[in-house]
């Protein structure tokens, strides 16, 4: 059954029986008791409406990894057009020590809008909770665009 979550002037989320969300300092976790894996969401607020929601997300994405110092080939950068809203993906694996970690970063963007999720886990056990992650990213919905002052970030 699960429950639907709103983010006021943000997003509908969708959560499966059994996960929970819970605020962090400017972020939301979500989890589930005995998954391996965490999902980050945060909130951003686009300061650039020239380009489209698609060329949006992919520069965010661009952006954030070559802030951290991740080298990555950005044809690895898988880009849709969902309507008014653009999503840009990338995996990749860090590896510090011993124990790798794969992470799997998505920008949704809309007119005003973005949203990063991360996906936090050991590679060994991406499967299946990869897919659940996905499914839940998948049906996160901007809520509809109000005309009022800008959204707070959080």
């Amino acid at each position: 059954m699960g429950k639907k979550v709103t983010y006021e002037r943000w997003i509908n989320l969708f959560l499966p029986d059994g996960w929970i969300e819970r605020e962090e300092m400017g972020y939301i976790l979500l989890e589930k008791e005995g998954w391996p894996g965490i999902v980050q969401l945060t909130f951003i607020e686009r300061d650039n409406f020239r380009m489209s929601a698609s060329e949006a997300a992919k520069m965010l994405l661009e952006d954030t990894l070559e802030e951290r110092d991740i080298p990555f080939p950005r044809e690895a950068i898988k880009v849709e057009e969902l309507g008014n809203m653009g999503i840009a993906t990338m995996d990749y694996t860090y590896k510090d020590g011993d124990s790798p970690t794969h992470w799997r970063i998505w920008f949704l963007v809309d007119e005003t809008r973005a949203l990063m999720a991360a996906y936090i886990s050991s590679p060994e056990q991406d499967h299946p909770y990869l897919e659940e992650a996905s499914s839940i990213i998948a049906d996160i919905e901007f809520l509809e665009n109000v005309n009022e002052a800008s959204p707070h970030t959080c």
